[in-house]
């Protein structure tokens, strides 16, 4: 009997052996499959994905809204940009602010592409230029941004993000044509209203077909930004 009381309690510490084998085994790899590190007590796996996307609403004056999406291009000095606030508030350019943050939208008839590698802040050089139409300086784009007739950079409109991951916020201005025809076929997200400013970055652009407008028409512009994190 003592026999069997030793061989029972050698078999139900080797199974409580097992399951707790079991149990930090599934810890781990249940760890590993959430944050992609094998130390389940590490660092959180963390990701934040920015992405931009871009419509305009055209409207002729008394008409009907005539819709269009186009691809854009988010600019790597822009991302940095945003990475030197999110990690150091060290950004080189001015304090965020009401009047310093990315809810202002610039235009262009500009149809030149930009590229994301083209440098996109400060003041027109040969090189760089955080004015609409203007990245990569004039040796860029070298076009110009729009500053009258109703369509110099302003404000828009922004929704905020909030719950989980995935999510959007949107910046949306409409802008009015006002004294004479105007054509524009650029967009872009910048982070102050004044151009040609040493402290002017323009986060994102957009050519799309060129549009015409006319004394009274109007343009709606939608930036969409996407923020994913987990």
């Amino acid at each position: 009997m003592k026999f069997f009381k030793v061989e029972w309690t050698k078999k139900k510490s080797a199974i409580a052996l097992l399951a707790t084998a079991l149990a930090v085994s599934s810890f781990v790899l249940g760890g590993y499959v959430a944050t992609g590190n094998w130390n389940p007590w590490g660092n959180r796996h963390y990701y934040q994905v920015l992405n931009a996307n871009f419509q305009e609403c055209y409207t002729p004056a008394g008409g009907v809204p005539e819709c269009q999406s186009s691809h854009n291009v988010l600019f790597n000095t822009g991302a940095q940009y945003v990475e030197k606030l999110v990690t150091s508030n060290n950004e080189g350019f001015c304090t965020v602010s009401a009047t310093c943050s990315f809810n202002f939208i610039a235009m262009s008839s500009t149809v030149t592409a930009p590229t994301a590698g083209e440098s996109s802040t400060g003041t027109t050089t040969a090189a760089t230029s955080g004015d609409c139409g203007v990245a990569g300086g004039t040796g860029g784009q070298n076009g110009a941004e729009l500053t009258t007739n109703g369509f110099a950079a302003a404000a828009g409109a922004v929704t905020d993000i909030s719950g989980n991951s995935p999510q959007s916020s949107t910046v949306v201005k409409t802008f009015t044509d006002a004294t004479a025809a105007t054509t524009v076929a650029q967009s872009c997200l910048v982070n102050q209203a004044a151009n040609a400013s040493a402290n002017r970055v323009n986060l994102a652009a957009a050519t799309f077909t060129a549009i015409t407008l006319q004394i009274g028409d109007t343009i709606q512009i939608t930036w969409t930004i996407t923020w994913t994190w987990s």
